[in-house]
């Protein structure tokens, strides 16, 4: 999943939708002085990551990528998974698009973000970029940049057959998303159990 998914997994809590986006640019051992919600939202964060990379209804969509892009199949299949979120948000989400980018910005804003996520973060939120991403070219482009930072340029080419299977993602998505769900709910139950037991102690 990608950070528009990531924090729409993790609502319902400030600290682990800041830590949809943030979990990505605090790398190593979480650190203790960082907000509680928080370092439970990095801990969700890199549940999501875990269970993405072995699910086998995910993994099963790697193929759908080609060859050429297999390798990195799983980084591009997390934007396609985001742009189907957005693309069709009226199944999946709650109100508007757009007051769910805007809740999110102003929430993950409230806390420290790291050097490495300062740019970019300021960038997502001048863009409104998470909106944007119902735009199949915006996904694509931002794909494209990933191949050339990967030193990749020369298999870019081949993103251009993407869009015209992008119903075949859409019905894999619909496969594996709710099953995400029911896991990150599954999470969320155990943490709060846990939580509320060392509260006790």
């Amino acid at each position: 999943m990608n950070h528009l998914a990531h924090c729409w997994l993790a609502r319902g809590n400030e600290g682990h939708i800041a830590g949809g986006f943030l979990g990505d640019f605090y790398k190593g051992p979480i650190r203790r002085d960082l907000p509680e919600a928080l370092q439970e939202g990095i801990r969700l964060h890199r549940y999501i990551d875990s269970l993405t990379n072995q699910l086998p209804e995910m993994r099963s969509t790697y193929s759908r990528f080609g060859t050429e892009l297999r390798r990195v199949a799983p980084i591009l299949l997390d934007l396609v998974a985001d742009h189907l979120l957005a693309r069709h948000w009226d199944r999946y989400g709650t109100g508007k698009l757009t007051d769910f980018t805007s809740n999110c910005y102003r929430i993950i804003g409230q806390y420290e973000i790291p050097v490495t996520g300062k740019r970019f973060f300021h960038h997502v939120v001048s863009r409104n970029l998470w909106c944007e991403y119902t735009d199949f070219d915006v996904i694509l482009s931002v794909m494209c940049r990933i191949l050339v930072r990967l030193r990749l340029d020369d298999r870019t080419t081949h993103l251009s057959k993407l869009e015209p299977r992008i119903e075949d993602f859409h019905e894999d998505f619909r496969e594996y998303f709710p099953i995400l769900v029911g896991k990150v709910q599954a999470w969320k139950v155990r943490n709060a159990a846990s939580t509320a037991k060392l509260n006790k102690t």
